[in-house]
């Protein structure tokens, strides 16, 4: 079943309607008392392209929001921010070329996920298009670490050429969802894959022997509940039970379902963020303040919502002693 706003308004992390009907759900909240160990800016499905309109997505308003975004990411003190997947719809090298210049404009050092919409040329030129060290990785930011999936790494649109195992393996799987009637049979969907799964087990396992907080970048939901059924990857129940083995972790973050959502699991906290090709400026650019027990997301809007971490990470790490000087 389609999850709609007002479902996502009692979940209570994205909110899509008036800002009076916010208040109403949320009740008062006071304001920040003190100021975020450090901050990050997120966006979802920017999907440009000079392309007419479809349904509810506008390709073309789609840089002029980015545009919009950058303003208010590069008026706060960001170390980072990321876009998480479709940066682009179509229209090859040249389309995500221009797209990434203007989001590159943001101050803050900028990171990107791989969506599906990506691969509009072979899969290492779209990597290098989009400036990334790899299809997947990890960074660190003030004794935080934050590692980035590659959804699509085993997948039918993901850029492999068609006699690569990747691809191979992506046709085989899906040709099972479809003939047992999963919902997330797609070319849209993808898998994290065997090899990746094994090294994100060690990332997590790094990070939780040094005591660092974790949240995990994707394009794709792996959680469900966080988004339309449809749209999982094809291995979220093996990457789940990943997740779940993390002390440290405290947020799972990711796009793909347009309308985004949310649900929480041991206490982290599955966001997923709305798409800007399909929704005004004010309610797709985020920013995350990280504290010393919560994160607050913050819209461009003025809406916001504090969630604390899990009891366990709070009983790991050194953060509290930082301080600051619908388918893609």
């Amino acid at each position: 079943m389609a999850i709609d706003r007002r479902s996502f308004l009692k979940a209570g992390l994205l909110a899509l309607a008036p800002l009076a009907s916010r208040a109403a759900a949320f009740g008062a909240r006071p304001s920040q008392t003190s100021a975020p160990l450090f901050s990050f800016g997120v966006a979802a499905d920017i999907q440009y392209a000079d392309k007419a309109t479809a349904g509810a997505r506008h390709y073309r308003d789609s840089l002029a929001k980015l545009d919009d975004c950058l303003g208010f990411w590069n008026a706060a003190p960001l170390d980072f921010v990321i876009q998480l997947g479709d940066l682009v719809d179509t229209g090859g090298l040249a389309t995500l070329d221009t797209t990434w210049a203007a989001y590159a404009r943001a101050r803050a050092k900028s990171y990107s996920a791989l969506g599906n919409h990506d691969f509009v040329a072979p899969r290492d030129q779209v990597i290098g298009a989009l400036h990334m060290p790899s299809a997947y990785y990890s960074f660190k930011v003030r004794g935080w670490r934050f590692v980035v999936l590659d959804g699509m790494n085993v997948s039918i649109d993901g850029g492999w050429p068609k006699d690569d195992a990747h691809f191979l393996e992506g046709q085989k799987i899906n040709a099972a969802l479809e003939q047992s009637g999963a919902p997330i049979a797609g070319e849209w969907n993808g898998a994290v894959g065997e090899a990746q799964r094994h090294w994100l087990a060690g990332e997590l396992a790094e990070a939780t022997a040094k005591r660092e907080k974790v949240v995990v970048f994707c394009h794709l939901p792996t959680l469900p509940g966080s988004c339309q059924p449809d749209l999982l990857l094809w291995d979220h129940d093996k990457v789940v039970e990943l997740l779940d083995a993390c002390p440290t972790l405290v947020s799972y973050m990711c796009g793909h379902d347009h309308h985004g959502g949310y649900a929480e699991r041991n206490g982290v906290h599955y966001m997923t963020f709305p798409g800007m090709v399909e929704h005004a400026a004010k309610d797709s650019s985020f920013i995350v303040d990280v504290h010393a027990d919560q994160l607050v997301v913050r819209m461009m809007s003025g809406w916001e919502r504090r969630l604390a971490f899990p009891a366990k990470a709070l009983q790991t790490g050194a953060t509290a002693k930082l301080t600051r000087g619908h388918h893609a």
